[in-house]
């Protein structure tokens, strides 16, 4: 097979460049498949352009990068320069393949062919000391669905030094998984010492595609006794691994989903505390885990929790990560939520469903989190349902079962049976009297509470907001969030004169949404992100605006009442 074409080296102003001679060469010929040869181009004399363009050996070679040098040489004061540039070419297939002529500034190089063998075909095929291998566990796969590539550098001879590149496929993501393993292994009677890795490869686009072999550059020591010093003389040693084919199967079309191909996906859930009976006004935080396997993280949907309009909820940012866990790769992603429920009753939070296919079983599949039903508490259930009161305690009598007692403690019970029910007759009716003794005074306490409180009212009705406004102020600048929401409550209620369910939703009522602005920062602030942050002049700025709007409709709802006279 020959190639028919030409190739230019690029020139920014030809016009100005004095190119005596163009030459081009290989370091071998032939080569068999899984070898490199260095392709050498030489120009003397002054260019103006250190481009070259190879394209035209494309079709037929892997190309790596391109160095370039220059070098001087003088001779009875005539100085000639000199410019190299050698380029790495691996063959794609085995046959003939002709080197183009290059032109440049009017000079011309040759046209040769290279002829490229199968391995164990070519020159010195009896001692191969250096080859590397790869294989896939897949050929056929869905479009992102992972695949297992594994290398396998094997060296009969000691290296100086040495790197193995990475596969190469179009629109896909290769990561290396693990460390490389060392050991050695027997084949044909020749001991290698073997350096294997492992790749995981995830398509991003279907199709057929060719993986490109991963590619080993190294410096072998050679037999020669000669050395300089303590410095061993060594050849420059390149192989590549066979390319394999690839077949990338696209999303079926019944599938309808957000596409997560994988061999196990799962759910997971982990809460601050008992989530079946939380405290009214108080958060909770749960972390929901998504796991799936052969992905990464970037594959992974969006998470969250599913509650009923009366929780109010401040998500975290999810963290997100990719596990190497061997030959597997696990994509991971953890979302947090902080959960505030604003009524007291019994709730059920929504199922969380993840969609995935199987590329197993070839169908959909789905992890869960089953819903749940939860208990909202009153804030103070908790405490007085833990907390014994101390007179009961003091009240317990021993246990201790009366048969178990001697005959003399028995009979001695029996004979002060009757005093026993008279001093109790004595004890109850003096706590009767101590008890409506409490109950009279506590609705006189009560009454003159209320007598006070009306003589406040009707004198200044403004002067227990204002002492909450205050107070407000002050919680707000401390960056106390938990005694800010518990303030505003209390500092709303006296404002409007009406019970606040929830600040969220009244401010919403009241088209006041700087003030749920600045409100959702403050709690985002605490229950949601750690970077997020708020600032308390803003909070307080909005709140001032709305307090002087609320005071102002007061005071218009009073004036257009005193215009009527009184009857």
């Amino acid at each position: 097979m020959s190639i028919v074409c030409s190739a230019a080296l690029l020139a920014s102003n030809a016009a100005m460049a004095t190119i005596t001679d163009l030459r081009v060469s290989v370091d071998k010929n032939p080569i068999m498949i899984d070898e490199a040869l260095q392709l050498i181009i030489s120009a003397e004399g002054e260019i103006t352009s250190r481009q070259i363009d190879l394209s035209a050996l494309e079709n037929d070679f892997r190309l790596s990068n391109t160095s370039i040098s220059q070098s001087t040489r003088s001779i009875n004061f005539n100085t000639t320069k000199t410019t190299t540039w050698v380029t790495q070419l691996f063959p794609k297939e085995i046959g003939t393949f002709t080197i183009p002529a290059f032109e440049m500034d009017g000079q011309k190089s040759k046209v040769f062919d290279i002829i490229v063998t199968p391995v164990g075909n070519g020159q010195g095929a009896t001692a191969r000391d250096f080859y590397v291998t790869a294989n896939v566990d897949m050929a056929t796969v869905y479009l992102q669905q992972q695949i297992k590539y594994t290398t396998k550098l094997l060296m009969a001879k000691d290296i100086q030094r040495g790197s193995l590149q990475a596969p190469e496929l179009e629109n896909a993501i290769i990561k290396q998984m693990g460390e490389d393993k060392e050991y050695e292994d027997f084949q044909n009677g020749v001991r290698y010492r073997v350096i294997e890795r492992t790749y995981a490869i995830i398509p991003q686009a279907s199709g057929s595609f060719t993986i490109s072999g991963t590619v080993f550059n190294g410096e072998a020591v050679t037999d020669s006794r000669q050395s300089f010093g303590f410095i061993s003389r060594t050849k420059p040693i390149n192989r590549v691994s066979p390319t394999i084919d690839l077949t990338v199967l696209p999303i079926p079309d019944n599938y309808q989903q957000h596409w997560l191909p994988s061999e196990f996906v799962q759910l997971d859930e982990e809460w601050q505390q008992d989530p079946t009976r939380i405290v009214l006004g108080q958060p909770i935080t749960r972390t929901i885990t998504l796991t799936a396997a052969g992905l990464v993280e970037e594959q992974l949907p969006e998470i969250a929790g599913i509650y009923p309009p009366d929780f109010k909820t401040y998500p975290d940012q999810a963290s997100t990560a990719t596990i190497d866990k061997g030959s597997v790769l696990f994509a991971q992603k953890i979302q947090s939520e902080a959960i505030i429920p604003n009524r007291v009753g019994t709730f059920v939070l929504g199922e969380v469903v993840v969609p995935w296919f199987n590329v197993v079983t070839k169908k959909t599949e789905y992890a869960k989190l089953p819903a749940r039903s939860i208990e909202v508490l009153p804030p103070s259930r908790d405490t007085v349902s833990n907390i014994e009161p101390i007179s009961a305690m003091n009240q317990k009598p021993p246990i201790t079962a009366i048969d178990q007692l001697p005959a003399s403690s028995q009979l001695a019970t029996n004979n002060t049976a009757d005093e026993f029910s008279f001093d109790w007759l004595h004890v109850s009716l003096f706590v009767l009297w101590l008890v409506t003794l409490g109950i009279f005074g506590f609705v006189l306490v009560a009454n003159k509470r209320n007598d006070d409180t009306q003589q406040i009212n009707s004198s200044d009705s403004m002067v227990s907001e204002a002492e909450l406004w205050n107070r407000l102020q002050k919680t707000i600048a401390s960056h106390n969030v938990k005694e800010t929401d518990k303030t505003l409550t209390q500092w709303l209620e006296e404002l409007t004169e009406k019970p606040i369910q929830s600040i969220n939703q009244y401010f919403l009522a009241m088209n006041a949404t700087e003030c749920v602005a600045q409100y959702n920062n403050m709690m985002q602030s605490a229950y949601g992100s750690a970077e997020a942050t708020w600032r308390y002049e803003e909070l307080i700025s909005a709140l001032t605006s709305f307090r002087q709007q609320i005071i102002q409709r007061k005071q218009q709802m009073h004036d257009e009442f005193s215009l009527y006279p009184k009857t």
